[in-house]
């Protein structure tokens, strides 16, 4: 089975969540979470960059996104598809989700024609606002020119569930570095579980990890984004690593949606 959990959604991924925080004790093969952030710190905008978004569906948070223009945003395509843009908001400009922020309706997104949600291949999208988001600190981060390699520790911000057993997101933006590791490690973690997209690279630390509700978020490194979080089995599961997008891999895509 595999689960795509959220704050809110569809009935689906409501019953789906029921079930993933029953299983998670022993989770079956190919089960699929969102990752969220475990063991990280309490941030703010101004110290993070300014960059990280917040997605709400009817008003309720339940993803995260990356602004890379001020009308562009660089999210998960699993927290898009299925969603209906006329029901979506961006929020910018927070540390709390309490706060109001500046508030962006979404025009239209754009989602890879390879991506599957059973899959999760190419989880990445592209939302266009409908006007500009500008204003206290907000800032744009620029999309991936720089090459990482094992070993290399990057960054996820967001307001994702801090423990596994969780369901409610954290009201104050967290962020936690997470140590990059070698693709066929990672692959051979989810073994009869999973087999990873070339879209994905891996990345944990003892303790630390991505979680429900910080899907969509960038995963940053030297100051530039390179990664989007994609999904996970548990949360700062020690057998488990956080599987996350590639913006290398993504790049043209997201280049030549900006231009639609």
């Amino acid at each position: 089975m595999r689960c795509f959990l959220c704050f809110r959604a569809p009935l689906h991924c409501i019953l789906l969540l029921v079930l993933q925080l029953l299983l998670l004790g022993t989770p079956s093969a190919g089960q699929k979470v969102q990752p969220r952030i475990v063991g990280g710190t309490t941030t703010t905008q101004s110290a993070v960059g300014g960059y990280v978004l917040n997605l709400r569906y009817d008003g309720s948070f339940y993803c995260g996104g990356s602004l890379v223009t001020s009308m562009y945003v660089v999210t998960a395509a699993h927290c898009l598809s299925g969603y209906k843009p006329g029901r979506m908001t961006v929020q910018g400009g927070v540390s709390k989700l309490t706060q109001s922020g500046v508030v962006r309706g979404v025009a239209k997104y754009f989602i890879p024609a390879s991506y599957r949600n059973s899959t999760l291949n190419m989880d990445v999208g592209v939302i266009r606002l409908q006007s500009a988001m500008t204003g206290n600190n907000i800032r744009t981060i620029s999309l991936c020119r720089v090459q990482w390699r094992s070993g290399d520790y990057m960054r996820v911000s967001g307001w994702g569930i801090t423990r596994t057993k969780n369901t409610s997101p954290s009201t104050q933006l967290r962020t936690v570095q997470i140590k990059l590791i070698r693709k066929n490690v990672c692959q051979a973690a989810y073994r009869y579980r999973d087999t990873l997209s070339g879209s994905t690279f891996c990345a944990r630390s003892a303790g630390k990890d991505s979680c429900s509700g910080d899907s969509g978020g960038g995963v940053i490194f030297k100051k530039q984004l390179c990664g989007v979080v994609s999904w996970g089995l548990g949360c700062a599961n020690a057998k488990y690593p956080g599987v996350y997008t590639s913006i290398h891999r993504a790049r043209s895509f997201i280049t030549s949606s900006m231009k639609k």
